[in-house]
C-alpha cells in the first residue's frame, strides 16, 4: 500500500503558541499527532484530556498540535480562539484555520479527528470521535519504535514552538467565569470560575463570603438550602458542597461533562449531560439517577412519536408548573422538557442553523447559547419570561410566549451591550439579570431595558468575615448588634484603657440613625445598641479588636461579623 505524505499545516489565522512560519518542516524526525478540533465542541474539549498522557509520556519524541477548525461564525475570530486556548489550558501549539484549509487537505469529516504522522513525515492513521486516546497512544508508541529502528527519530526540543498561552489571572478575582446562580432569598450569588477551578460565593455587592477551591472545570451551580450543587465538568461528577464546612458529597458520577443542574418542582435534580447529549433526573440525596431525555445521539429531534434527540444541552432552569426549559448549544436551540417527559423546541432549526435574529419560531435564531433562566410569573398569570445567555452572539435574549409549545412565543434581544461570550444568567429579585461576562472576567448586573451592564466588584478582603444571623427591624426600633472575639485563653490588657473596641457600620449608611458607631468595652462579648432608620435592605458589619497579653508584648486579636439587615418602614395609619 502506498504511503501518503502528510500535507503541510496551513491556516490563515496563524499559530497560537508557535512562530508564524512554524509547520511540519520544523518537525522532521518527530512523531506528530494532529488534533482537528473546535472550542465549542465538548467532545473536542474532552479529547484534550485524552492527549495529555501522550504529551507527558512522549515529550521528547512526539509533538501534539491542534488545528482549530471552526463551525460557528464566532469561532472564525482569532481573538476568540486565543481566549479559548488560554481558558481551556491547552498545552500545545494550535493552528487557527478559519477557512478549513488543512481540514480539507487531510480529508477530515467531523470533530474531533486525530491524525498520527510518523517520524518520516507520512500519515500512519487517523480516528474520529471521543474515546480514542488509548488507540492513538498505541499508534504513537509504534511510530516511535519504528522511527528508532530505522534511525529517523529525533529526540529533544523543537525550535519555534513554546506551547499554549499561560493562564494569567493578573490578580483578577475571576478568570473566565462560567455559570451564575442567586440564592432563594436573593441576597447571595455564586459563580463558577471554570479556568481556576473555584466556586465564589458573595453578596450582591461583591463581598466574598466563601471560596470553594479544588474543582476541575466547574460549570453549572445552584443554591439548595445550606448546600451548593455544582457540576464539576472535569471529573464528570455532580457535587453537593456544604456551604458552612466546604465538605463535598458526590451526588452523581460517570456523567460526560455535566454542564448544569437545577432543582425540579418535585425536589429531584435535573442535570444536563453535555458530553453525551442527555438530561438526567438525579435523586436529591444521590441515591439514584435515570435518563429523562436524549439517547446519546446528537441532533435536534423533539419527542413526538419517538425519543427526543439533544445536542450538547448546556443550561437549564426549572419551570413553576413542573418540567424545565433548557438550551442546546450545538443546535443553537431553546427547548422545553415537559412535566410528562416530552421535549419541544421553542427556538432552533438544526445543528447547522444559527443567527442573531428576533421574532417568531420561523425567523428567530441563537448562536451557541450556554445558559437560561426563568423570570418570575407575571401578575396576569401568564407564562414567565425566559432569558438566554446567547454566548457566541455576545447577547442576552428574552423569550415570551403564551404556551410552552412551538410557535407560541417571540424572541427579542435585550439592549445590554459590551458582553463577550456571556456564559451564565440568573434573575435577581428586583427583575434585573445577573450575567457572567466570561471573556471580560467579570459578573455584571443589568436591567432588561438597560444598555450598560454594571460590574459586581468582587472583593475577597471579606473572606474570613463571619456571616451572622440576619436582623429584621422596623424603622425607629433599636438594633441590638452582638459582638464577640476569641482571645485564645490570653489575658485582656487594660493597661492603656478599656481593652476591647467595637465598631459598627452599615451599607448603605442611611439604615442607621444618629448615634455612636464606636464603643470601648471591658468584655470580649456582648451587645451594642443602635437605632434603625429609613427603609430597605443592606449589611450591618460589626468589627471587634481586643488587646491581650501573654505576659510580654501586647497583641491585638480581631473579629468581624456581618448581618443581612432589613429595615421596614413604619406604616402610618
Amino acid at each position: 500500500m502506498a504511503r501518503v505524505r502528510a500535507p503541510e499545516l496551513l491556516g490563515r489565522g496563524g499559530w497560537i503558541g508557535a512562530n508564524a512560519d512554524f509547520g511540519l518542516s520544523a518537525l522532521a524526525g518527530k512523531v506528530v499527532v494532529v488534533h482537528f478540533w473546535r472550542y465549542s465542541s465538548i467532545n473536542c474539549v474532552r479529547v484534550l484530556n485524552e492527549l495529555r498522557p501522550i504529551e507527558e509520556r512522549f515529550s521528547a519524541e512526539a509533538v501534539v498540535l491542534g488545528v482549530h477548525s471552526p463551525k460557528f461564525p464566532r469561532e472564525h475570530e482569532h481573538a476568540a480562539v486565543e481566549r479559548a486556548v488560554e481558558r481551556l489550558g491547552v498545552r500545545h501549539a494550535v493552528l487557527d484555520d478559519p477557512d478549513l484549509a488543512t481540514w480539507q487537505q487531510y480529508g477530515v469529516k467531523g470533530w474531533p479527528t486525530l491524525v498520527v504522522i510518523d517520524a518520516d513525515g507520512f500519515v500512519v492513521g487517523g480516528v474520529s470521535g471521543e474515546g480514542s486516546g488509548a488507540v492513538v497512544f498505541s499508534a504513537v508508541e509504534r511510530a516511535v519504535a519504528d522511527g528508532d529502528a530505522n534511525g529517523t527519530l529525533v529526540r529533544g526540543t523543537v525550535a519555534g514552538m513554546w506551547g499554549a498561552l499561560t493562564l494569567g489571572t493578573g490578580g483578577r478575582p475571576l478568570t473566565y467565569p462560567s455559570r451564575v446562580a442567586v440564592d432563594e432569598d436573593g441576597r447571595r450569588l455564586a459563580v463558577t470560575d471554570g479556568a481556576t477551578g473555584r466556586v465564589v460565593v458573595c453578596d450582591l455587592a461583591g463581598r466574598v463570603e466563601h471560596i470553594y477551591p479544588l474543582l476541575t472545570q466547574p460549570q453549572g451551580v445552584r443554591f439548595d438550602g445550606d448546600r451548593l450543587l455544582v457540576c464539576d465538568g472535569g471529573t464528570d461528577r455532580v457535587l453537593a458542597i456544604d456551604r458552612a464546612s466546604g465538605e463535598q458529597t458526590v451526588l452523581a458520577d460517570g456523567l460526560a461533562s455535566p454542564a448544569d443542574v437545577a432543582v425540579l418542582a418535585d425536589g429531584a435534580l435535573l442535570v444536563a449531560e453535555a458530553g453525551r447529549h442527555r438530561l438526567w433526573k438525579v435523586a436529591r440525596d444521590g441515591s439514584g439517577k435515570e435518563v429523562v431525555a436524549g439517547t446519546g445521539q446528537e441532533n435536534l429531534v423533539d419527542a413526538a412519536g419517538g425519543p427526543a434527540l439533544l445536542a450538547q444541552p448546556s443550561g437549564l432552569a426549572p419551570l413553576p408548573g413542573g418540567g424545565a426549559v433548557f438550551v442546546d448549544a450545538e443546535s443553537s436551540a431553546l427547548r422545553v422538557l415537559t412535566p410528562e417527559g416530552g421535549v419541544v423546541t421553542l427556538v432552533g432549526q438544526g445543528l447547522f442553523d444559527w443567527g442573531a435574529s428576533d421574532g417568531g419560531p420561523d425567523s428567530s435564531a441563537l448562536q451557541y447559547p450556554l445558559a437560561v433562566a426563568v423570570g418570575p410569573p407575571p401578575p396576569d398569570g401568564g407564562l414567565p419570561s425566559v432569558y438566554v445567555a446567547d454566548t457566541f452572539n455576545g447577547l442576552v435574549r428574552e423569550w415570551r410566549g403564551t404556551a410552552w409549545e412551538p410557535g407560541a412565543g417571540v424572541l427579542r434581544t435585550l439592549p445590554a451591550a459590551g458582553l463577550e461570550e456571556p456564559g451564565g444568567v440568573a434573575v435577581l429579585p428586583d427583575g434585573r439579570l445577573l450575567v457572567s461576562d466570561a471573556n471580560h472576567h467579570r459578573v455584571v448586573t443589568v436591567g432588561t431595558d438597560e444598555i450598560v451592564p454594571e460590574a459586581v466588584a468582587i472583593d475577597e478582603s471579606w473572606l474570613g468575615t463571619a456571616v451572622a444571623a440576619p436582623i429584621d427591624v422596623e424603622s425607629g426600633e433599636v438594633v441590638r448588634a452582638p459582638f464577640a472575639v476569641d482571645i485564645g485563653g490570653l489575658a485582656l490588657d487594660d493597661s492603656a484603657g478599656p481593652p476591647v473596641r467595637v465598631e459598627v457600620s452599615a451599607d448603605p449608611p442611611g439604615l442607621l440613625g444618629p448615634g455612636p458607631r464606636v464603643w470601648a468595652c471591658e468584655g470580649t462579648s456582648g451587645e451594642v445598641e443602635l437605632v434603625a432608620t429609613g427603609g430597605g435592605g443592606g449589611v450591618l458589619v460589626v468589627a471587634v479588636e481586643a488587646t491581650v497579653t501573654d505576659g510580654g508584648t501586647p497583641i491585638v486579636r480581631r473579629a468581624r461579623a456581618r448581618h443581612d439587615l432589613t429595615v421596614k418602614s413604619r406604616v402610618s395609619l
